[in-house]
């Protein structure tokens, strides 16, 4: 608790805080520790107000926690989301695991998930950096919640192509509101996601700009995405992007989930269909190369999407919640 000296007693004398006490100042370790947790000060001022170096006052603080003076605990519910991370990283051999805590609102968890993706990708991106950005609502929502910066070295670039059906989510809206929101450059493609066949792709892809766009997103140094599970109703679907024609095509194939323009199987191998011939997106063996991939995804009804998006290898971060995050854990007990 924070104590204030210079308080006047309602009876007009003067309230003295703990800080200032002559038997504080013969005890340096309890009046460093006083100062610095209970008053809020800094070191240097610490340093100012007991006459003494900040060397000094440091090695006080030090002291004040091998003596028993100040104890610090941590918050073991925060550290068993940790914890959870951890294990699902290990589960699945990637580099993280972010874990959205549990609660009890109203707000969607694609939301949250997406706000805690912000903060993971605002630690994460630097100046220089090839963001590669794929479609859906975590996507969309992470890209309202990034923090302002300011890195006019870094790109954001599309890695599907468009499709009116995705408009509220689209993979150029995601990708500009990131750029706009990092202060970066933003490279749009400028492509359909979906041809009327594969020769029309065959030619699309010769055309220079749309060349040039694809060797650009071979330097990608990360890619965000989120991902899809082939259930009774999927995005992909309810978004008029695939018809439940193609969709039930990969389902009976053996795809549990979709990210990126990609389908695949529970254990991460890849389903592919003659749509596969007629999909502009970042080519998977691309795709794959990329140092860092990070999903943001959850849901009670994602876990065997994420199960094969995991074991296949096509995220090695991943931002999701809670219960997803138990689940994934269960599924692979």
């Amino acid at each position: 608790m924070r104590r204030d000296g210079a308080a006047a007693a309602a009876a007009g004398g003067v309230k003295r805080s703990v800080g200032s006490s002559a038997q504080l100042a013969m005890d340096p370790v309890l009046a460093a520790a006083w100062l610095y947790f209970e008053e809020g000060l800094k070191q240097d001022e610490i340093a100012a107000r007991l006459g003494i170096s900040r060397a000094s006052v440091f090695n006080l603080l030090q002291k004040a926690r091998e003596e028993g003076v100040v104890t610090i605990t941590v918050d073991a519910g925060r550290l068993e989301l940790v914890e959870l991370g951890l294990a699902v990283a290990e589960r699945f051999d990637i580099r993280e695991c972010f874990v959205l805590p549990a609660a009890e609102t109203a707000e969607s968890l694609h939301h949250r998930i997406g706000r805690l993706g912000a903060r993971v990708l605002d630690r994460r991106v630097v100046d220089g950096d090839v963001l590669g950005v794929a479609w859906g609502r975590t996507v969309m929502a992470l890209s309202k919640a990034i923090t302002q910066a300011s890195l006019a070295n870094a790109s954001v670039a599309q890695i599907t192509g468009s499709s009116l059906a995705t408009y509220d989510f689209s993979p150029e809206l995601c990708t500009s509101n990131i750029a706009i929101r990092l202060g970066a450059r933003c490279i749009n493609l400028h492509a359909p996601g979906l041809v009327s066949t594969a020769e029309v792709k065959t030619i699309l892809m010769r055309e220079p700009i749309i060349d040039q766009h694809f060797q650009l997103l071979r330097s990608c140094t990360k890619t965000l995405f989120g991902v899809t599970h082939l259930g009774s109703e999927t995005l992909l679907e309810h978004s008029g992007f695939m018809s439940d024609r193609i969709l039930r095509e990969y389902t009976e194939l053996g795809a549990v989930g979709f990210v990126a323009g990609h389908f695949f199987d529970i254990a991460g191998r890849p389903v592919v269909t003659e749509l596969d011939g007629r999909h502009v997106v970042m080519p998977l063996a691309d795709f794959m190369a990329v140092p860092e991939r990070i999903c943001v995804g959850g849901g009670p009804d994602k876990g065997p999407a994420i199960v094969g998006m995991l074991t296949g290898g096509y995220a090695n971060v991943l931002v999701t919640d809670e219960a997803t995050a138990r689940d994934l854990i269960a599924r692979t007990a």
